[in-house]
Parts: structure tokens; C-alpha cells; sequence
């Protein structure tokens, strides 16, 4: 497909993506009905059924990640690529967790608001300080950022191993074992170089395939594909079997990119294109719709199933309203925090 397409359809994927993500921590029946949500339809919904039929949106994030970074990939590319994500992760990253640490900081030292974000009211040491800027503690979100970080300082080993297929199958084969046998690594997740490693796989020795214009047959692959991975998921579901459901992830994700037609998209809106600022500042606003509804009207179904529903559509609208007031009136601000997009 031609370059232009193959943009659109990364911004496309990225968006509905973040839309998926919204929808995974919108859930709230826990709030709306307190010791008896666990018995009620609404939370067997998004606590059970949701999740199982959208989690593959982070590992659909990893493999776009890894296949853009390892895209026409060269040892001379590495210094700026590497320039470039101090910008549009490491920068934004550190940025958000501490703003992040400041707003629950803040909002415990002031007693109406204690309950609201359920925490009593914080101490101030250097150590707690740190922790939250570095490893996310009190942006639960940005896990998925500290992982991309992770793998895109190993960038120099991803290549060295995969660039040959003779040593990249093996490792890729390896990568799955160890899942298998539920190996741990430190502060990395082997799910997570598992989506990455494939991505960068494809990259490096199936760019043709990964891009080629879509016909009936990319199509009829897609649906397979698709099927396949929500088969491994229902086993997973009635086995608790980890490798099937990172290999849902695998298939699913790959699934749907060979499914869809780069020539079904419409345009890119504006508000499509600000899917990092989104998925950064989405939690705060989700969960707070979500408890000032639940303590409005505590046990309305009807308002927490509609708040649930629409809440991708709130948030998105209300995270670009941001976005505006940022660009016009603080545009330094705004680079920092969308990571220099």
C-alpha cells in the first residue's frame, strides 16, 4: 500500500486502540453498587465479557510500536530513533507521573476531596517522590510506557538477534517457552518483548507482507486469523492457560490488520491524531464521571450502563477540548505533554 495509506491506517489503529482503552477502565459497577455489584449483570458485563473481547489493545499497541521502530531499520537509524523517543516517551513519561503525583498529592491534603480519589491524605518524602516520577505509582496507566521504554533501550539487542532468521525463530521460540513456564524477568514483562519481538520480526523480514494492499484473500486471512485468536481466548477463559491467551493477543492483533481495508478508512479528523495525550489524561476524568455519578445516583443501572457506553465519546471530546486550550495557550506545555506530536 502506499505510504500515505499505510500513516492512515496507524492512525486509525492507534485511535480506536485508545477508544478500547477508555472502554477497559470505564467499568463501574463496582461504584454504583458497592458489596452487590459482584451479583449484578452490568459488572459480569465489564468485568468479564468487555475485557475478554478488547483486551488485545495494548498488545496491538506493543506490535505497532516495535513494527514502526524496527521499520526500514539500520544500525545508523538507532542514535535517531533513540533522539526521538526521549521526546515522545521518555519526556512525556517522567512529565505525567509527576503531574500525575502532584494532582493525588493535592487533592489528599484537602478532605472533601479524600474520598473521591480514595486515599487519606499523603506525606511528603523525596523517596515516595521518586518512586512516583520513575515507576509510575500513582499513574497506573503508563505501565504500558514503562515497558515501550524498556524495550526501545533493548533496540540494539532486538535487532542483533533478529536481523537473521536463523537466530530471531529460535528467540521468538524461546520468548514463547519461557511464557509457558511463567518465567519473570526483571521489570519487564515477557508478554510485552514477546508482542514487541514479533512486531520488530515483521519488520525486519515481512515488510511486503505487512503492507501489501489489501485484497479478499488479506481479508479472508484476517477473519482466520481472528477466529483463531478468540478461540485461544475462550480456552483461556475456561483454563486460565497463559500462553493462549497471549497468543490470542498475537493472532487477534494481526487479525484484525490484515482484516481491514486501508481503502475503508476515511480521512484522519484532527481529534484522532491526539491518541498519546488521550490515553495519558483519560483515567482522572474517567473514573471521576464515573464516582460523581455513583454518588449522585448510587444504584441507578440505567446511568452507569449509558456512562459506561458513551464514555469513549466523553472523554474523547473532552480530553481534545483540552488539547485545544493547550495548543493555543500554552503550546510548550502541550509539546511536552503529547511528547512533541
Amino acid at each position: 500500500m502506499k505510504e500515505s495509506k499505510f500513516r492512515k491506517k496507524i492512525t486509525w489503529f492507534n485511535f480506536i486502540c485508545c477508544l478500547l482503552v477508555i472502554w477497559n477502565h470505564a467499568g463501574n459497577a463496582d461504584l454504583f453498587f458497592g458489596t452487590e455489584a459482584a451479583a449484578h449483570p452490568l459488572y459480569r458485563f465489564e468485568y468479564q465479557i468487555m475485557p475478554a473481547l478488547i483486551r488485545v489493545n495494548i498488545p496491538c499497541f506493543m506490535m505497532i510500536s516495535g513494527y514502526l521502530f524496527f521499520r526500514d531499520f539500520t544500525w545508523e537509524k538507532l542514535s535517531g530513533k533513540w533522539k526521538r523517543r526521549i521526546k515522545t516517551l521518555l519526556i512525556p513519561y517522567l512529565l505525567w507521573n509527576l503531574l500525575y503525583y502532584a494532582g493525588y498529592y493535592t487533592a489528599s491534603q484537602i478532605e472533601l476531596l479524600r474520598p473521591v480519589i480514595n486515599r487519606p491524605a499523603m506525606v511528603f518524602t523525596w523517596e515516595l517522590f521518586w518512586e512516583a516520577v520513575i515507576h509510575f505509582t500513582y499513574n497506573p496507566v503508563f505501565w504500558f510506557m514503562y515497558q515501550l521504554i524498556l524495550l526501545v533501550l533493548l533496540a540494539p539487542w532486538h535487532y542483533l538477534i533478529l536481523k537473521r532468521k536463523w537466530t530471531g525463530i529460535p528467540y521468538l521460540c524461546l520468548l514463547w517457552y519461557g511464557i509457558y513456564k511463567g518465567t519473570a524477568l526483571p521489570a519487564l514483562n515477557l508478554d510485552a518483548l514477546l508482542y514487541y519481538s514479533i512486531a520488530a520480526f515483521g519488520a525486519i523480514h515481512g515488510k511486503k507482507m505487512v503492507e501489501r494492499s489489501w485484497n479478499r484473500d488479506r481479508g479472508l486471512a484476517g477473519l482466520l486469523l481472528i477466529a483463531g485468536g478468540y478461540t485461544c481466548c475462550g480456552y483461556f477463559y475456561r483454563t486460565y492457560f497463559i500462553p493462549a491467551v497471549v497468543l490470542y493477543h498475537v493472532l487477534a492483533a494481526a487479525g484484525f490488520w490484515f482484516l481491514v481495508s486501508e481503502n475503508w478508512l476515511g480521512r484522519v479528523r484532527p481529534f484522532m491524531t491526539t491518541t498519546f495525550f488521550i490515553y495519558a489524561l483519560h483515567f482522572i476524568p474517567t473514573r471521576l464521571i464515573n464516582k460523581v455519578g455513583a454518588i449522585l445516583l448510587p444504584g441507578n443501572a440505567a446511568v452507569a450502563w449509558i456512562l459506561f457506553f458513551s464514555m469513549p465519546v466523553v472523554i474523547v471530546i473532552l480530553c481534545n477540548q483540552a488539547a485545544r486550550v493547550l495548543r493555543k495557550f500554552m503550546p510548550k506545555l502541550w509539546a511536552l505533554l503529547n511528547g512533541a506530536r
